[in-house]
């Protein structure tokens, strides 16, 4: 993150930390500023996300307050997509097919293949299951209301 912001700012602070960061917001939104930039190493990452917390846990969000979450959240999400810790973490989660999805979901839900009718009936989803027939649209559009999940969870990242 920006020196400024976070660099020597003991955890033990972050809550007077996360005052000063607020009052420097609504400063540099009079000038047409910004206060969050990047997250450059994991002590950084870890004082982002323990000042994350700090600000969410606010009962009463502020405009201001969330504009330093979104700009703060933002930042957190750069850096772990493109850290080095975070690499085969990244890549399995963009390796996960539509079918593995389904498969997760309905492991959490204690579903058999007879209990998604939405996609047909138990052989078209054993087919399914077996990477012998793909989900279509029609499929992924009644899985998402039926899990409750937007479609792009059954695409894959990459």
């Amino acid at each position: 993150m920006s020196a400024v912001a976070i660099d020597h700012a003991p955890t033990a602070g972050i809550h007077e930390l996360a005052e000063h960061l607020k009052k420097f917001q609504r400063s540099l939104e009079r000038a047409g500023g910004t206060i969050i930039q990047t997250i450059t190493s994991e002590a950084e990452y870890d004082r982002a996300l323990a000042l994350l917390d700090e600000l969410t846990e606010v009962a009463e969000q502020t405009p201001q307050t969330e504009r330093l979450v979104d700009q703060l959240c933002l930042a957190i999400k750069r850096y772990e997509d493109t850290a080095p810790q975070f690499a085969e973490f990244n890549a399995g989660v963009a390796a996960i097919t539509g079918v593995q999805m389904l498969k997760f979901l309905m492991a959490q839900n204690h579903l058999t293949g007879s209990d998604l009718p939405e996609i047909g009936d138990k052989t078209v989803v054993s087919r399914t299951l077996n990477g012998k027939r793909t989900l279509s649209s029609a499929d992924i559009q009644a899985l998402s209301k039926r899990f409750h999940v937007e479609p792009s969870v059954f695409f894959p990242l990459a």
